[in-house]
């Protein structure tokens, strides 16, 4: 069987100590950046995750690693220089959509690229790139699993749609850092925008050499923020390095007496902190209301129906309008001692039934740990280590 077989009852629950959990946004962006600013780079604090593993091996044919250990796990360093940058045509980029729309415009610069993955890959939309490609006369030619094109960006400003993807301005900026302006209008999950301009300032100085500290990751973090509030952690764990105050909420959600909360700004942290509502519904029979999810829909997996099938797996009370999810406590024929099958494919997901399987009577398995690679890969190892 692939994947960890997890059996508990309410008296030996399974306990996870924290693992570092650095940011892959930041640390993709801050390798694109690296790249197009041509400059010595210092990245502490690296995520180890697959997803930024793929666009360090893309954009660098050598890099240089520094590990350290802390009583909290291991952290790394990563050291690039601009003649290590690639001399490749081709690039292998696995299944990282991330990996795919930050490349396309950093490689449109005059030469001959191809951008290869699975056929999965492939089905991201492309659509912003595409149009774009047409628009300035550059060649290229797309199949089920590889991009090839040739060309350059040749004018001042670019106006982005970004309804499919965030990452299409994103990809845009940076590689327009210096050099064009990118100008975008209000979309869905607009805070990855942000997080893409933050880096640029981080990392676009005057300064001959860049050295950056790559902040941690909001819903990994979440996950045992949820753990240590259901007393579910194994230890402590250090203050939170957020990228931002305001990052710090899910702590202060987790305390808070509201029947309603507004996830608009913090999509990412959706399927722990329902997991945790619904624990909370199930033990002091309040009524739950998350708004602001309708763009979740627009994740590739439709985030909102995982969430519910989960939900509804371990038998909570759940609907879902427009915009709203509404947790109402256990439903009410529900077996406490069935046994759990999942196979989630994303890593949040992931996150999230393992904590309702904390709280779960019966034998839950879980299949699939191998979506912790792309985002989590220290809670991968730990579950590798469990075997």
């Amino acid at each position: 069987m692939v994947g960890r077989k997890f059996e508990k009852n309410f008296d030996e629950n399974l306990k996870i100590p924290y693992l570092p959990c650095s940011s892959k946004s930041y640390s993709h962006r801050f390798l694109v950046l690296s790249y197009v600013l041509n400059r010595p780079t210092k990245i502490k604090n690296f995520s180890l995750s697959e997803d930024a593993n793929i666009t360090l091996s893309a954009l660098y044919d050598n890099y240089k690693f520094k590990y350290y250990n802390s009583r909290f796990g291991k952290t790394a360093e990563l050291i690039l220089l601009p003649k290590w940058k690639t001399k490749k045509e081709a690039h292998y980029l696995k299944d990282s959509g991330s990996s795919l729309r930050f490349l396309i415009p950093v490689f449109l610069d005059g030469k001959k690229h191809k951008l290869e993955g699975s056929e999965r890959l492939f089905e991201r939309p492309l659509d912003y790139y595409e149009k774009l490609f047409k628009d300035e006369g550059i060649e290229f030619k797309k199949s089920k699993n590889s991009i090839e094109f040739s060309g350059k960006l040749t004018r001042e400003k670019f106006d982005v749609d970004i309804s499919k993807s965030t990452q299409f301005a994103s990809g845009m900026m940076m590689a327009g850092v210096n050099q064009f302006d990118v100008s975008y209008t209000e979309g869905p999950n607009i805070q990855y925008i942000h997080q893409t301009e933050d880096a640029i300032l981080r990392m676009n100085k005057s300064s001959e050499k860049i050295e950056v500290h790559v902040p941690e990751d909001m819903s990994n973090r979440a996950f045992f923020e949820v753990l240590k509030y259901f007393n579910r952690l194994d230890g402590d764990m250090p203050k939170m390095k957020a990228a931002k105050s305001t990052d710090n909420i899910i702590g202060e959600w987790l305390k808070s007496n509201k029947g309603i909360f507004d996830l608009s700004n913090n999509l990412d942290l959706a399927p722990v902190f329902t997991a945790a509502l619904a624990i909370k519904s199930a033990m002091n029979g309040k009524r739950y209301r998350i708004i602001g999810i309708k763009n979740l829909a627009f994740k590739e997996s439709n985030r909102t129906l995982e969430i519910k099938k989960v939900l509804n797996l371990f038998g909570y009370a759940v609907s879902i309008g427009r915009d709203a999810i509404v947790i109402c406590g256990r439903t009410l024929d529900f077996d406490y001692e069935r046994s759990i099958y999942l196979n989630p494919k994303e890593h949040r997901i992931f996150h999230m039934a393992l904590i309702l399987s904390c709280f779960h009577k019966g034998r839950v398995f879980i299949k699939n740990k191998e979506c912790l690679k792309k985002s989590h890969f220290e809670l991968y190892s730990f579950l590798e280590r469990m075997k």
